[in-house]
């Protein structure tokens, strides 16, 4: 069973970009960026605005307004149209001056960046994904002619290293790759080695590259120490930055983590600093709530996580547009995982209302999940009945849990979640001799059971070879989720399995 998480868009944060190498310490264009990092989108964009109105051929503070611009409209969408247009115009312009002259570096530098920033748009927004490939192909080639002349420039290697980074692990996660064909290939270990040189020797850059590479060691490369350092002190530095404190708290709720209080902590900062009535208020507030709730979710702390929802739900806001849908298709979720039989209608809420058509598409796919779950009645109140289990589990309450569990496998047709549950429990606590065998029995049975399960069951027994030293077999099992459980939710982490082993969990270390 897929559940569908619906995440704030955080382009803002990854394409925060600019040139250092042509701003000097007490440059206006600097003192921008840094209100940008500090949280305030809207006085940096005044900022840049201003700037580029005394010189409008001017790049850094024109690229300035864009980059402010673009974390505006994750608030307020309705300048996408003039950000689109003066995103055009800018390339144009620094084109013009490096057809006039190879020798303007500022130009090169700008039209790598500018690429890379509409690339990243293109894609996050629906906008066309040959568009968004054509444009990231540009920005590594103007990326590399900057390099060879100014290979000291310790930022430039940052749109390098998202191009090689996310292009080498593009086969891994991309259902439809030939659009890659017509890529320049990508290298996943050469782009992680420049994001990690931008972090180090980058000026203006380097808290951009920090919260990027937090967010790569943490989702891709198994190194969540690393990323959770990395994004404490990010979050000490730039207080005030919203996206930081989610990242942060998106870590401290990792499965291998699960220092929960912390991640809550980091959503209440947000919610409690968002204060004023701006849009870009509204959005982080709201951002913080979502993933408030989210962590409620983690904890089986499903009813919670519906009231938290519930406030925005009933005092709906027309902007920013994203946060209705949104939050009526992650209740719709919810609610299912409640064999609620009303669940989609959420959904429904959504497809019905012309002005959320940006979300139809999700909509239609998350209605129909949830009709297709619903109408597996006994399994779907099996695995609702389980939930007071699971939570048990999630608050390490571990000889609750398996009394709880083993009364409920003597319930009819509970018998394989009740089994898949016990094997989880023990996999939580870290008796992996003991999960084993359990997995591998509902792995290798050919009794009828439904798909997430046997896809679940799977997943964590390739973390059991992962931990064990098996990697060809963890392999093995994670390349099975995908080709035959790509449906399924864990299709996403067998995925990243396939990038690098299971390490485990932190906080039993």
């Amino acid at each position: 069973m897929r559940v569908s998480v619906h995440p704030v868009s955080v382009v803002s944060l990854l394409l925060v970009l600019s040139s250092p190498a042509f701003a000097q310490p007490g440059d206006p264009v600097m003192a921008g960026y840094q209100r940008l990092y500090s949280g305030d989108p809207d006085e940096a964009l005044r900022q840049f605005e201003a700037l580029h109105a005394q010189n409008p051929q001017q790049l850094p503070a024109w690229f300035g307004a864009l980059v402010a611009g673009l974390a505006r409209l994750q608030a307020d969408d309705s300048g996408e149209a003039a950000f689109e247009r003066s995103l055009d115009d800018f390339l144009a312009v620094a084109d013009a001056r490096y057809s006039r002259s190879r020798a303007d570096a500022e130009a090169l530098f700008y039209l790598a960046h500018a690429n890379m920033l509409r690339a990243a748009y293109r894609l996050s927004e629906d906008k066309g994904v040959w568009g968004a490939a054509r444009d990231a192909a540009r920005a590594k080639g103007y990326a590399e002619q900057y390099i060879r002349q100014h290979p000291e420039h310790g930022d430039a290697y940052l749109t390098l290293g998202i191009y090689n980074y996310f292009v080498g692990i593009a086969p891994t996660f991309a259902k439809v790759l030939r659009v890659l064909l017509f890529m320049p290939g990508g290298n996943r270990a050469e782009g992680l080695a420049q994001l990690e040189r931008a972090s180090r020797e980058g000026s203006l850059f380097m808290p951009l590259a920090q919260g990027l590479l937090g967010n790569l060691y943490g989702s891709f490369e198994g190194r969540l120490p690393d990323a959770i350092a990395m994004s404490e002190r990010l979050s000490n530095q730039y207080p005030g930055n919203s996206m930081a404190r989610i990242s942060l708290a998106q870590l401290y709720a990792h499965p291998t983590v699960e220092a929960y209080d912390r991640a809550a902590a980091q959503y209440r900062a947000v919610i409690e600093h968002a204060q004023s009535n701006s849009l870009v208020s509204q959005s982080e507030r709201q951002a913080a709530t979502l993933g408030l709730a989210g962590l409620r979710r983690i904890q089986w702390r499903i009813n919670e996580a519906i009231a938290l929802l519930q406030p925005t739900l009933d005092r709906p806001v027309d902007k920013p547009a994203w946060i209705v849908p949104t939050f009526l298709l992650q209740r719709a979720n919810y609610r299912m995982l409640l064999n609620d039989p009303k669940a989609a209608e959420d959904a429904r809420r959504v497809l019905g209302n012309p002005a959320m058509a940006k979300w139809h598409k999700e909509a239609r796919q998350d209605a129909r999940t949830i009709d297709a779950w619903l109408q597996r009645s006994t399994d779907a109140a099996v695995y609702a009945s389980l939930i007071p289990g699971n939570q048990l589990v999630a608050d390490e309450r571990w000889d609750d849990a398996r009394a709880f569990y083993e009364r409920a496998g003597t319930a009819a047709n509970a018998h394989w979640q009740v089994q898949y549950r016990l094997a989880v429990l023990d996999f939580s606590r870290g008796d992996y001799a003991r999960a084993t065998p359990a997995l591998e029995g509902i792995v290798s049975s050919n009794a009828k059971m439904p798909d997430w399960l046997k896809a679940s069951a799977l997943l964590n027994l390739a973390w059991t070879r992962d931990l064990a030293g098996r990697r060809a077999d963890a392999v093995t099992l994670y390349k099975r989720i995908v080709d035959d459980y790509d449906d399924e939710s864990a299709a996403g982490p067998a995925r990243v399995g396939l990038l690098a082993p299971y390490k485990g969990p932190i906080k039993k270390k």
